[in-house]
């Protein structure tokens, strides 16, 4: 085909969510609504089998029905294997003016949203993927009637079936909470006042919706225009910002912040006050040990993750130095969390004796965020 007679770029909005009903209502509203759509629906079939079901469907039915295997049964691996070479066929077929992408339940959207953009796979996959498809938007569809508890509460992934692997020790809070942080708009009907206010205190600003999918059409959910550098800007631990939603019907929003490092000792000891409970918290801290890193810090549904989010110049969010929390709970008292921080960090008297007694010491969080090296960064 030449460059003059090649289809053009075909526009994917890709879906997620911890709920089925709710991913299928956007499928269906697509389906009933924009006949030139077409649908890509993935599951992972058999979690721990490594298997993956794509069905291909539009207004006329089902085209594909197919079960693929994988790899490994991750998302990733869902996506360079199978889920981008089946949308470059599709947009290569020239039939389709949008694609719905209904990603397998429990799918956090950042692998899906780099292999869109050409971040993810070989020289040759970026290649067919910048020159077949674009990222149109992500939608994060949420059952509003118990939005609440998804998120607060402390159910595991594999208590409801969503586990992608015998492995995976998810829980459905800090899922749909990622999946919030990453959607261009929320679809959560259903929610009422309290249910809202948490999401729009989680999402990012004016993303949700409490209207039902099939109220707002199908142009609705296809037209959103993904923004990457603010969708990436709002996940990163640097950049971390309260979404500025006011304080109502229980929910309040904390905006900790110091420059100073946290004691790890301390920490550690307060780790529980800091993130258990019905909290939802995210953010980066530093550590004396490791004062080139970024602790990132990431909780909800009673789990904590800690990691190593890389140096603080990174771009595009790159931040001084300094410890910040953005901790959002419902009916929990936020002195109990606002005093847990304060009293994790180093005092004057610790800071007045310098950094250097801490190089190279072991501090502890080994186990998350690697070896302490002798010139403290880790």
């Amino acid at each position: 085909m030449s460059a003059a007679a090649r289809p053009p770029v075909l526009p994917v909005t890709a879906v997620t969510a911890v709920d089925a009903a709710s991913r299928d209502a956007a499928v269906l509203s697509v389906q009933l609504d924009a006949p030139d759509a077409v649908v890509v629906r993935h599951d992972i079939a058999g979690a721990g089998q490594g298997l993956l079901r794509r069905v291909v469907s539009d207004g006329t039915g089902v085209l594909e029905d197919v079960v693929v295997p994988l790899e490994h049964a991750c998302l990733a691996c869902a996506v360079r294997e199978d889920l981008l070479p089946a949308l470059v066929r599709l947009a290569e077929g020239g039939r389709w003016s949008a694609a719905l992408l209904a990603l397998p339940l429990a799918s956090e959207p950042v692998p899906v949203v780099r292999g869109l953009l050409g971040l993810l796979g070989g020289a040759s996959q970026e290649r067919a993927v910048r020159g077949r498809l674009s990222l149109a938007g992500v939608v994060a569809a949420v059952d509003g009637t118990t939005a609440v508890e998804d998120l607060l509460g402390d159910d595991l992934l594999d208590e409801r079936d969503l586990e992608h692997g015998d492995d995976d020790a998810r829980s459905v809070g800090e899922v749909l909470a990622r999946q919030l942080r990453g959607a261009d708009l929320v679809l959560a009907p259903g929610a009422d006042d309290r249910a809202r206010t948490l999401l729009e205190h989680l999402a990012l600003p004016g993303t949700v919706d409490a209207r039902d999918a099939s109220d707002l059409g199908a142009g609705h959910l296809l037209q959103h225009r993904h923004d990457p550098r603010a969708s990436r800007l709002w996940d990163d631990p640097r950049a971390v910002a309260p979404s500025g939603a006011p304080d109502a019907r229980g929910v309040w929003t904390l905006d900790l912040h110091d420059w100073r490092p946290a004691h790890p000792e301390r920490l550690r000891e307060h780790l529980e006050a800091l993130a258990s409970g019905r909290l939802v918290g995210r953010g980066r801290f530093w550590l004396p040990t490791r004062p080139g890193s970024v602790g990132a810090w990431d909780g909800a549904g009673g789990q904590l993750s800690v990691g190593d989010a890389g140096p603080w110049d990174a771009t595009p969010a790159a931040a001084e130095r300094s410890t910040r929390l953005v901790v959002t709970g419902v009916d929990e008292d936020p002195a109990r969390v606002r005093d847990a921080f304060t009293a994790s960090l180093l005092t004057d008297a610790e800071l007045a004796r310098g950094l250097a007694r801490w190089t190279g010491r072991s501090d502890g969080f080994e186990p998350w965020l690697g070896e302490v090296v002798a010139d403290g960064a880790a």
